[in-house]
């Protein structure tokens, strides 16, 4: 589909068409540093320019060249460089996380007001030609937006300026809206007068900002219609200034800048100006040309410049902003969900705009209901059919990054956003606010199987996992819920509380647990760390976070003394990178003063995570490595298939109540200072509970049937955020060996592999087409108790600030408490690194469920995590690893909480509470989360000892006769049913004879 763009292709740098020509002259040329090789990229403290940087004083504003950022340069490159040699293990790589960060700091530097968005949804331009405009074309998606926003003020008495800068908003975080620049807000603030046209980013509602793009960063999909929509935005505006964007590849390195303008004699009203893009012609690195590589140090120093050289373009875009101005000028119907009526519908209005109100109250309704990501507003133009802009785009988009391949909708991209209908959260759907999201969790918002399942014969379709994890917990009710699954799995939750019995201490193995936890988890401000820090090479840009690091001296979670410091070499290891770990500080505050005047969506964080993970986690061919956004098989429902479970289940919530009395008793609450006193009551009270909620559903008979109905809708797979493994080379192959046919082979690792490739899994399909259908229904919640059923007084239910309680792990933090750490044994650095194949088994060492920061959203992740975790454990164990742990990191902003969960006889236990927690806006805290991850590498190197023990005796014909995922128990039921109408078929024709 074409927009009308006319296309300029630059082959030399004179060639600039005369409307860029005076931005394009900020392309520098290539920096030329002393060494003139990449060799020496591993040593990300050395400098590469040529004269050594020494001061010691933040740059003033406005004075940051690029060797204020050689650190991060460098360090980028290196880990750039890194990924590149790693095998793809299901699906590209997405390389965001790393060279985002560096865009994102520079950015920060254009003007104290900037306003950056990462993966945001915007408004794709109307098609030059209606007709040919594909039906309900969603938004686009941009990979980084900086920008200056423009805010409501609140009202005041004597009547105030209509607009201000973000320093001068309302800080009442109700007024944000997640994915837009307009959203709903507190009657005390006045909305922008501002036509929808002036806007690019989706929303609805009351208009309390907007948001004015300075430079663009999209892949190859999305460049040409973010340009196109910016410049008729600034058209709108009457800002005549030319756009600036980069084409960065999300799973490449390349990045090529491209320059836009209208043509300025197209202005009379129903005509789309002309918009004119110029780019380079050949592909080929050469930074005046506007063509980078983010592995090139010397070109990501030239990219650097160029950047931090917008500082006047900057300034003048918000010099030209006047909402007066949009008043006075000509109206541009530009947008693609809000055509002219009056020029395209000719005598058919009334008719089409009935139609399109109509599109709007269904789907509207449908996508505040359901989570689906696909933002979109139903044109009163076209027919009702999604269609995706990649699917229409033309040749020159394939040709502006040769590394950006596209064999799906949403291959190689970590948002499901680019897909029609798909899974997830609803990162880019229509804004909410924080008291909506709250009411989706309500407890009427679950919908009965019977609902669920009114539009097809078959059976009810299985939740997707972020669904299914949203679903509020009403303890072992008859309906769906997260203790329900857990009680199916044989698991409990508990907390990090050492128990005085000895004997339950050994059957759970918890307190042997507490104390791996601890030692992990716990670190010690030391006068040798705080020397080596000041004496490690740090970017000019951070040196004022570096020195708030320095003088906290422990900080203020520090623990006992009698703790040890990491080791020398895990010092060093940080000491070496952390440059990086302070610009992820640095680049979270920032993102959380955004998130006060704009709001955030989960990516404005989860690149500052993900590049603290790849970077001190540090994947290392054959050892280590990082996996981010990928599907995991989830486990079968043991209930569903033990016949005995009913006659058993009353014992197994006995032991449950008896552990959660036992560990609250183990605490005494006139020395516990953290909290933990509270959430073990809680606990205690939630255990009693079940076992009421149990004798109910004894009492009514109906045990299997509602155990199988659970079974029916229990996930199949879910999308784990990042997951921390250790590859086994060809353990996978040799286990392949032993299993004869090739279909055997391919459905073995797909239904007993943890980690599936990128697209979900077939059995989850219609969960998906599904999920408008169960957003619909929302607020028909299933009858669980029949009318002579016993009624439980709502007074001795759990209450749901209660149930929060034991859901937030960020409510307390532990440090206050006595704990111990042994000395750890370091890993040698002789260890063997085998050479990956196509079937490397990966074990689990932590994994990762990332919210963007919202109180309603932490139940949910922490539902996910257990989920994960289990699923992990369960794996493990079927290749005879028990008694070990599984980590979790479960992030709500940029607080990071660390959750575990191990295997013991027979019971898996997830410790969810009284678990610490890290702040990545506090340097001091995130120091203390890096220095879990080289820990973690050295655990996961004994699960892989572990594992070398059990391989001579793992038996390859019990694990496929009946793998533990949920995949391979739907298939087995699929095969019984399909059995039995066999066998019916058989019947009825023996009768007819």
């Amino acid at each position: 589909m074409s927009f009308g763009e006319v296309v300029h292709y630059v082959t030399q740098t004179a060639g600039w068409p005369a409307p860029v020509r005076s931005i394009a002259s900020l392309l520098p040329p290539f920096h030329c540093p002393d060494r003139s090789s990449n060799k020496h990229l591993a040593n990300a403290s050395s400098s590469t320019f040529s004269e050594p940087l020494v001061s010691r004083e933040v740059p003033a504003p406005g004075s940051y060249t690029a060797k204020d950022f050689q650190v991060l340069i460098h360090s980028t490159a290196s880990g750039l460089i890194a990924l590149a040699e790693l095998p793809h293990y299901g699906g590209e790589r997405s390389t965001v996380p790393l060279w985002s960060q560096l865009l994102h700091a520079l950015l920060n530097t254009l003007s104290p007001d900037v306003l950056i968005l990462e993966d945001a949804p915007f408004v794709m331009p109307r098609a030059q030609n209606v007709a040919n405009q594909p039906s309900n074309l969603i938004d686009g998606h941009a990979t980084l937006i900086a920008a200056h926003g423009i805010f409501s003020t609140p009202r005041t008495h004597s009547g105030s300026s209509r607009t201000s800068s973000r320093n001068e908003e309302d800080k009442d975080e109700s007024m944000y809206s997640a994915d837009s620049d307009s959203c709903d807000g507190s009657g005390s603030v006045d909305s922008l007068d501002l036509p929808l046209q002036a806007h690019m980013l989706p929303g609805r509602g009351r208009c309390l900002s907007a948001v004015l793009p300075v430079l663009l960063v999209a892949d190859s999909n999305n460049i040409i219609p973010l340009l196109c929509s910016t410049l008729y935005q600034r058209h709108v505006w009457g800002i005549r200034q030319p756009v600036v964007g980069l084409c960065c590849s999300r799973t490449g390195t390349t990045a090529m800048a491209i320059f836009g303008w209208l043509d300025s004699d197209q202005s009379e009203e129903g005509c789309m100006p002309t918009a004119h893009l110029a780019l380079a012609a050949d592909d080929r690195l050469d930074p005046l040309m506007g063509v980078f590589d983010f592995t090139d140090t010397r070109s990501s120093i030239s990219l650097a410049q160029f950047v931090l050289g917008l500082r006047t373009h900057f300034q003048d875009i918000k010099g030209a902003i006047s909402i007066e101005a949009v008043d006075s000028l000509t109206p541009l119907h530009w947008r693609s969900d809000l055509p002219d009526f009056e020029t395209q519908l000719e005598g058919r209005l009334d008719e089409r705009v009935a139609s399109w109100t109509y599109q709007v109250h269904v789907q509207t309704s449908s996508s505040e209901a359901s989570s689906s990501p696909t933002p979109r507003t139903p044109s009163p133009l076209l027919d009702t059919a999604l269609v995706s802009y990649e699917t229409t785009s033309s040749p020159l988009l394939h040709t502006i990054v040769e590394d950006e391949e596209v064999h799906g909708a949403n291959v190689g991209l970590p948002q499901e956003t680019r897909v029609t209908m798909v899974k997830g959260r609803g990162r880019g759907s229509h804004p909410r606010s924080s008291k909506n999201s709250s009411k989706r969790t309500s407890p009427s918002s679950q919908p009965s199987a019977e609902v669920r399942s009114s539009t097809s014969s078959r059976a009810p379709s299985p939740y997707p996992n972020s669904q299914f994890a949203a679903l509020p917990d009403t303890g072992l009710k008859d309906g769906l819920t997260i203790s329900n699954w857990l009680f199916e799995r044989h698991a409990f939750t508990v907390g990090r509380i050492p128990m005085f019995s000895e004997e339950l201490a050994n059957t759970t193995g918890i307190n042997a647990m507490v104390e791996i936890y601890d030692q992990m988890t716990t670190f010690t401000w030391s006068e040798s760390i705080k020397n080596m820090l000041l004496n490690t090479e740090v970017d000019s840009f951070v040196l004022d976070i570096r020195a708030e690091l320095c003088d906290t001296n422990g900080g203020p979670n520090s623990q006992p003394s009698i703790i040890d410091v990491p080791s020398s070499e895990d010092a060093e290891f940080i000491s070496s990178r952390i440059s990086i770990l302070l610009h992820a500080v640095k680049g979270a505050r920032q993102c959380d003063d955004i998130a006060k005047s704009h709001g955030a969506n989960e990516a404005d964080r989860r690149h500052e995570w993900n590049a603290l993970l790849l970077n001190f986690f540090q994947p290392v061919l054959g050892q280590r490595d990082v996996l981010l956004e990928r599907q995991l098989n989830l486990p079968r429902n043991l209930a569903a298939d033990d016949s005995s479970f009913a006659t058993r289940a009353r014992v197994i919530v006995n032991a449950y109540d008896y552990l959660c009395s036992t560990q609250f008793n183990s605490l005494v609450p006139a020395t516990d200072t953290s909290g933990s006193w509270e959430q073990a009551m809680v606990a205690l009270q939630q255990a009693t509970q079940f076992s009421v909620d149990l004798g109910q559903r004894c009492m009514k008979g109906n045990f299997v049937e509602v155990v199988a109905r659970h079974s029916s809708l229990d996930p199949g797979t879910g999308k784990c955020d990042a997951i921390l493994v250790i590859p086994c080379a060809g353990v996978a192959t040799a286990m392949l060996q032993r299993i004869s046919g090739v279909d055997e082979q391919e459905n073995f690792l797909k239904s007993f592999m943890l980690i599936q490739g990128p697209k979900p899994e077939k059995s989850d399909s219609n969960a998906v087409e599904n999920s408008s259908q169960i957003g619909k229904t929302i607020g028909h919640r299933q009858k669980t108790t029949s009318g002579g059923s016993l009624q439980v007084p709502s007074s001795s239910r759990i209450s749901e600030s209660d149930r929060n309680k034991l859901h937030n792990p960020f409510l307390y933090h532990p440090d206050g408490n006595q704990a111990t750490q042994k000395k750890e044994t370091i890993l040698p650095k002789n260890v063997s690194c085998d050479e990956p194949s196509g079937k490397d088994l990966l074990l689990p060492v932590l994994l990762a469920e990332y919210k963007k920061r919202d109180e309603s959203a932490i139940s949910t992740a922490m539902n996910q995590m257990k989920t994960y975790l289990i699923s992990a454990i369960t794996f493990l164990s079927e290749l005879g690893i028990t008694d070990q742990p599984v980590f979790g990191l479960v992030v709500n902003g940029t607080l990071g909480a660390i959750t575990m969960g191990w295997k013991t006889n027979s019971q898996i236990y997830i410790m969810e509470r009284n678990v610490r927690h890290y702040d990545i806006r506090d340097p001091h805290q995130a120091l203390q989360f890096v220095s879990i991850l080289p820990r973690l590498a050295r655990h996961g190197h004994s699960l892989r000892r572990l594992l070398e023990k059990q391989l001579a005796i793992i038996d390859v014909n019990k694990l496929t006769s009946k793998p533990w995922s949920k995949l391979s128990q739907r298939q087995e039921d699929e095969r019984l049913v399909a059995a039995k109408r066999t066998e019916l078929e058989q019947a009825v024709a023996r009768d007819c004879r």
